[in-house]
C-alpha cells in the first residue's frame, strides 16, 4: 500500500446539515506523495465558519481521534485497517454529536 510518488491525495468529509454554522464541521485527510503504512496522515478539522475546531473527538476510520486546535492525525496503516468502518461523527463537549460523510470538494 502506497500513494503515487508524485501526487497529493485528500479525502474530504463534511457534517450533515445542521442549523448553526459553528455546529457544522469538515475534515480533510491529507495523503502526502509516496505515503506508506507508517506515514502519518494529517487531518485538518474546521467548523462551518471555516474556523479550526478547538477541542473534539472525530470518529473516523473506526477510530476516535482527538482534535485539538483544528488538527488530528492517523497513520496510513490505521486508515487502511478502518477504511470499511462507516461511522463518521464529530463529538464536542456540550453539543450533540453531529454525523458526517465522505464527499467531493
Amino acid at each position: 500500500m502506497k500513494t503515487p510518488s508524485d501526487k497529493k491525495i485528500a479525502f474530504y468529509f463534511v457534517s450533515q446539515e445542521v442549523a448553526r454554522a459553528d455546529d457544522r464541521w469538515s475534515a480533510r485527510v491529507h495523503f502526502p506523495p509516496g505515503a506508506t503504512a507508517s506515514t502519518v496522515l494529517p487531518i485538518e478539522v474546521l467548523d462551518g465558519n471555516e474556523e479550526p475546531v478547538a477541542d473534539a473527538v472525530l470518529e473516523l476510520f473506526g477510530q476516535r481521534l482527538k482534535v485539538k486546535d483544528g488538527a488530528t492525525s492517523t497513520t496510513y496503516a490505521d486508515f487502511i485497517a478502518g477504511v470499511h468502518s462507516t461511522p463518521v461523527w464529530m463529538h464536542r463537549k456540550g453539543k450533540k454529536p453531529v454525523p458526517g460523510e465522505l464527499t467531493f470538494g
